[in-house]
């Protein structure tokens, strides 16, 4: 503080430690920074009578706001408010451009009073005394003036004056965006700027309480992006996170004032429109949404097109409050996006119906894994120029408590769902391996499908070598299938995996092929060792010729890349036939057999051989040593 140089120094002291105290209190106490800046000004103005004092903040954008003008009438501070600095903008203004004291000791002749004088004047103010306020890092964060009656400039008293309040002001601006700072990393998202999950339920909560006690109705609507994973993949992280921010963007600019929204994972995002008048409203501005958000992205070096799916709760219809529309947006998200891509949903009692008995399903599913009610059921494959059995592929079966035998299309969409493929996958590969070494003949080989979560895993080559070694079986006899949607994402990863399962020894199979969006150029990269052809060409293939004609193709591409094939879903001879004629390696199907438990398969092949024994014809499936 200051020496004062006036017969009433003792007083001005006392003032100033009592303006510090109070402000140091204030602050301690947690009062908004309006209250704080209020009674700093209101004693700057006791300790300097005829003063009229004001506080400003300037934000990172250069733009003014008026934190406390007790003296000053209301219009004058809406004037200053969200107005930008610069030399001529009066004189606080002209002190936050240039961070240092300006004097404007007669307003009626100053030039930089010259677009606001007319303002001031009229109020009996003649002159201006304004001073910065420096951050820590010596950013200008706000100004204090002292306006005066009279065209004069500061006294020594006025001087000190400011000296304290400058001190206390930076202490409390500081204190200010350090809270500001704290409460945005809580209750908004840092990438997109929109508020988090605790931002919804903090002020989303209060959108939907005011709504619903003022009689009208709101809707929640739960937006997924589609697609997303599979850009995030292609174009890497950096082009995920800025088509985020751009998607964040568009629902943004789609808001009509009083609708809030959120990002509340990572991809998902919540509206709350506040204006839902009828049920073609709400179905009209899901509709504004997903059309803002189709529009194509310029991702720096692609352009890239998502759609959305969106579950849509309406209060207070659905709910009175944000955790149940939160909770019934979601069932409906889950409806629309089982049901296919780019679709709205409102939420409805069949829908809640059908997410109960899938939530059910998922419990006794993770029940099943735990409580061993899987079983490894195979089918046999047959070479077709040795006309003998040449390898099995295992595939998983749920033995539902009911006693009814679920195949894996009935149950692991819920495994998906559940976070169960991984733990699921491995016990069937652990099994598998175990069965095969235990009781199918050492040159037949055995095959396990693979889902893109367990090559995503790191490591999993790992998990492949533990479980060979575990079962006793040479690597030669293991045969691990991918889906195409694997090799479309062609990454670095991925490709590491399946070089490091080739040299344990296992071979790698591409399953379904032509299902998928074949992309021919990604074969050239992965290690494929056979290629499977799917069902559907194999079945048509007889009475279309376009269809015989892709099978032939496939048939060669895979003799160019030096692999086996294996057609599925063989169920007549007139397709073994013309798979023979073609020059497929292999058959898998109905006609050769349907998938069998060990038990089952054991007992069917020892009868096959006691027939063929009989009739002193070569058996089509050689018998197995024990």
């Amino acid at each position: 503080m200051l020496a004062l140089d006036c017969k009433d120094c003792s007083k001005t002291a006392e003032g100033l430690r009592a303006l510090q105290h109070d402000v140091l209190e204030s602050l301690a106490r947690g009062r908004s920074i309006g209250v704080v800046m209020d009674r700093l000004c209101r004693h700057a103005e006791d300790l300097a009578p005829g003063v009229v004092c004001s506080v400003l903040s300037v934000d990172r954008a250069g733009l003014l706001h008026t934190l406390a003008a007790p003296s000053l009438p209301q219009h004058y501070s809406a004037m200053i408010e969200n107005l930008a600095i610069g030399p001529n903008v009066g004189s606080c203004g002209a002190c936050a451009w240039f961070g240092a004291p300006v004097e404007s000791r007669d307003v009626a002749t100053d030039s930089r009073w010259a677009n606001f004088r007319s303002s001031v004047l009229p109020l009996g103010l003649r002159a201006c005394w304004s001073s910065p306020i420096h951050a820590s890092d010596g950013r200008v964060i706000g100004t204090i003036a002292f306006y005066f009656p009279t065209c004069r400039g500061p006294s020594e008293l006025e001087k000190t004056i400011v000296a304290t309040c400058v001190h206390l002001c930076a202490l409390a601006l500081e204190k200010e965006e350090r809270n500001a700072r704290i409460h945005r990393l809580a209750y908004y998202d840092s990438l997109t700027g929109a508020a988090n999950r605790v931002g919804l339920e903090r002020h989303g909560e209060m959108v939907a309480a005011k709504a619903i006690d003022e009689g009208a109705r709101i809707a929640l609507h739960c937006v997924d992006l589609d697609n997303f994973k599979e850009i995030n993949d292609a174009f890497g992280h950096r082009a995920g996170d800025l088509l985020l921010k751009m998607v964040a963007d568009r629902i943004a600019a789609r808001l009509a004032p009083g609708d809030f929204f959120a990002r509340v994972g990572g991809d998902e995002f919540v509206v709350v429109q506040a204006g839902a008048r009828s049920r073609a409203c709400v179905r009209d501005y899901a509709a504004k949404i997903a059309e803002a958000v189709s529009a194509p992205f310029d991702l720096e070096d692609a352009s890239v097109t998502i759609g959305v799916s969106i579950g849509v709760a309406c209060a207070p219809r659905d709910g009175r409050d944000l955790s149940t529309l939160m909770q019934k947006g979601d069932i409906a998200l889950y409806d629309a996006k089982g049901d296919g891509r780019g679709r709205l949903r409102f939420f409805d009692s069949e829908i809640e119906a059908r997410a109960a008995a899938e939530r059910q399903i998922r419990q006794e599913l993770k029940q099943a894994v735990a409580g061993r009610q899987l079983e490894v059921h195979f089918q046999p494959m047959v070479a077709l120029s040795a006309g003998r059995v040449s390898g099995y592929e295992a595939l998983v079966r749920w033995r539902h408590p009911s006693g009814e035998l679920l195949s894996p299309a009935q149950f692991l969409p819920f495994a998906e769902k559940a976070g169960l493929m991984n733990e699921i996958g491995e016990w069937t590969l652990r099994e598998a391996c175990a069965l095969a070494a235990a009781h199918l003949p050492p040159d037949t080989r055995i095959c396990v499908n693979l889902s893109p979560t367990q090559i995503e895993k790191p490591g999993f080559a790992l998990d492949v070598a533990r479980a060979i070694e575990a079962a006793g079986l040479p690597p030669r006899r293991l045969e691990l299938e991918i889906t195409e949607s694997t090799i479309l994402v062609e990454n670095a990863a991925t490709m590491s995996c399946l070089e490091d399962i080739r040299r344990l020894g296992v071979s790698i199979a591409l399953d379904d092929f032509g299902t998928g969006c074949s992309a021919l150029s990604h074969l050239r990269a992965f290690p494929i060792d056979r290629i499977k052809i799917d069902r559907s060409f194999v079945q048509e293939a007889v009475a279309r010729p376009e269809t015989e004609a892709i099978v032939r193709m496939i048939i060669a591409l895979a003799r160019d890349l030096h692999a086996e094939t294996t057609a599925e879903g063989v169920e007549t001879k007139e397709q073994l036939r013309m798979m023979r004629r073609l020059g497929c390696d292999e058959i898998q199907g109905y006609l050769v057999s349907p998938p069998r438990s060990i038990d089952d398969l054991l007992a069917s092949e020892r009868r096959a051989v006691a027939r063929a024994s009989r009739s002193r014809k070569a058996p089509l499936l050689q018998e197995k040593s024990a």
